[in-house]
C-alpha cells in the first residue's frame, strides 16, 4: 500500500539525531497544501475512506490524543483525526518506552524486519575508545551525547543493569549541542572518566578540564584544544561509517542496536535472550 497523498510529518523517537539533506527532503514534506477542511459529520473512518481511497480494508482505532492508528497488511501508520498529519515510523511512548508502532505490527512482519535489520559490526569498536562501567558476562556499546537529554535520560537505566559492562562511546552531535565536542574531551580527560561521565550527565557536575576546553572553542576554530589525546574524532568517523545517526544507540553483542532511551527491562531482556542464544548454540 501507498500513502504517497497523505501529508507526511516527522516520525517521533527517543532520541537526539541528525537526518541526511535527502532524507528530510524526501521524508517530510512539510510545504504541502493543507488539506479541504472536513464538514461532513461522518466517522473518522469514513472520512478517510472518502478521501483516500487506497485506504479500503484497514483497520483503524484512537491511537493517542488527536491521532488514529491506521494498520493495513504490514503497514502501519498514525493519522491526526482531522486527516491533515501523518506519522510513518516508530512512535515511543514516552512515559515507558513502548513502540505504539511495533504494538501494532503483525507478528510476522515484525520477525522479518528484525531478521532482515542489518547488524553492526561490533569488531570494530576498540574497546579502548569507550569509557568502561560495570563488571558481567554481558556487554553493551553505547554511542552517546553528554548534551543530548535523551542521553541523560538513559544514564540511570543503564546503572540498574546487572551482569553487564556497559561501553560508552563519546558520539557528540555539535550540530545540535554545540558544546557537546568540549565537554566530552573534558571528560575523557578527568583522571577518572567514569565519574566525570555520570556526574555531568546525572547531575550536570562540569568536568575539571571544561572551562579551558571551552573557552578555546570558537566560531573559527570549531574543534577546541585538549589537554590529552581523545578518541572522539575517531568515535565520530566511525560512528558514521556504521550509519549511527542519532544518540543514544545501544548496540549488542550480535550486532543489533535500539535507538533511544529506552528502558533498564527492555535492555535486560534483549541481553538475556542473546545469552540465552548463545548457550543454546554452545550445547
Amino acid at each position: 500500500m501507498k500513502y504517497s497523498h497523505f501529508l507526511l510529518a516527522a516520525s517521533t523517537a527517543l532520541a537526539c539525531w541528525v537526518a541526511t539533506a535527502g532524507e528530510s527532503a524526501s521524508a517530510v514534506d512539510l510545504f504541502a497544501p493543507a488539506p479541504a477542511p472536513i464538514t461532513s459529520p461522518a466517522s473518522f473512518d469514513e472520512q478517510l475512506l472518502r478521501r483516500y481511497p487506497s485506504s479500503a480494508g484497514s483497520t483503524t482505532a484512537p491511537a493517542f490524543q488527536g491521532f488514529h492508528s491506521v494498520v493495513k497488511g504490514s503497514e502501519v501508520i498514525f493519522i491526526s483525526d482531522d486527516l491533515s498529519i501523518l506519522i510513518k515510523g516508530d512512535v515511543i511512548q514516552l512515559k515507558d518506552g513502548v513502540s505504539l508502532t511495533a504494538s501494532l505490527t503483525p507478528a510476522s512482519t515484525a520477525t522479518s524486519i528484525q531478521a532482515n535489520k542489518p547488524l553492526i559490526d561490533i569488531s570494530k569498536l576498540d574497546l579502548n575508545d569507550a569509557i568502561a562501567f560495570g563488571q558481567g558476562s554481558k556487554a553493551i556499546y553505547v554511542f552517546s551525547d553528554p548534551d543530548c537529554p535523551f542521553c541523560k535520560q538513559l544514564e540511570p537505566e543503564l546503572s540498574k543493569l546487572v551482569d553487564t559492562k556497559v561501553y560508552i562511546f563519546p558520539f557528540p552531535l555539535t550540530s545540535l549541542h554545540p558544546n557537546s565536542k568540549a565537554v566530552s574531551q573534558a571528560i575523557w580527560c578527568s583522571p577518572n572518566r567514569a565519574k566525570a561521565w555520570r556526574e555531568y550527565l546525572s547531575k550536570g557536575v562540569m568536568p575539571k578540564h571544561a572551562s579551558s576546553t571551552l573557552s578555546s572553542f570558537s566560531a573559527t576554530s570549531p574543534t577546541p584544544a585538549s589537554s590529552c589525546p581523545t578518541p572522539i574524532e575517531r568515535n565520530l568517523a566511525l560512528g558514521q561509517s556504521m550509519q549511527i545517526q542519532g544518540t543514544p544507540s545501544i548496540i549488542f553483542s550480535d550486532g543489533s542496536m535500539i535507538p533511544g532511551a529506552v528502558p533498564a527491562e527492555r535492555i535486560a531482556a534483549t541481553l538475556n535472550a542473546l545469552q540465552a542464544v548463545k548457550l543454546g548454540a554452545s550445547k
